[in-house]
């Protein structure tokens, strides 16, 4: 008879995984409880969460929710880094806090479907985020309309230059 703790437990990893964007599995081993508080503060900030879990109880999580391609990985101390707006800010803050602790590891995550190895995920991480990209949209976007707007009111401009010109010219010679 299973325990209805270890339910509970399998429960709350669904609750957690429910709305990801991506999902991250992390060797946490060399990771001091004081790095891994500190990870997961950097990490809420940026809407992802870092749990450390069992992997049994992962296992039917994953099952469960389709994650079947991370089941292969649940091996060894694990956590859970899980994505919940942008996909890639996750990935930025955990290699720039490895850079600085100078230890961790992401063994494998889950983006849209596919699995990708850590050295895939470190890559991704050098990535803009969706925030930086759409910044960027809109400004080469607003570049555009805005030599659009100068270029249509250039002839009206250069229309307005000349009648004033003319105009000064009729007032001066008539004032002769």
């Amino acid at each position: 008879m299973v325990k209805p703790e270890k339910i509970q437990e399998v429960e709350q990893i669904k609750e957690i995984l429910k709305d990801a964007k991506a999902v991250y599995l992390s060797d946490f081993t060399h990771l001091t409880v004081a790095e891994i508080n500190e990870l997961r503060h950097k990490l809420k900030e940026k809407k992802a969460l870092y749990k450390v879990i069992k992997n049994t109880r992962a296992r039917f999580a994953f099952e469960a929710l389709g994650y079947k391609d991370l089941v292969p990985y649940l091996e060894g101390p694990n956590a859970l880094l899980v994505a919940y707006e942008d996909e890639i800010e996750p990935l930025k803050v955990f290699f720039d806090f490895k850079k600085e602790v100078g230890k961790g590891v992401l063994k494998v995550g889950e983006l849209e479907g596919r699995i990708y190895e850590e050295r895939d995920l470190e890559s991704l991480s050098k990535l803009p985020g969706k925030k930086e990209l759409h910044a960027k949209l809109v400004m080469g976007l607003n570049s555009v309309f805005y030599r659009l707007v100068s270029a249509l009111n250039w002839p009206l401009s250069s229309l307005v230059w000349t009648l004033e010109s003319i105009k000064k010219t009729k007032e001066k010679e008539e004032g002769n």
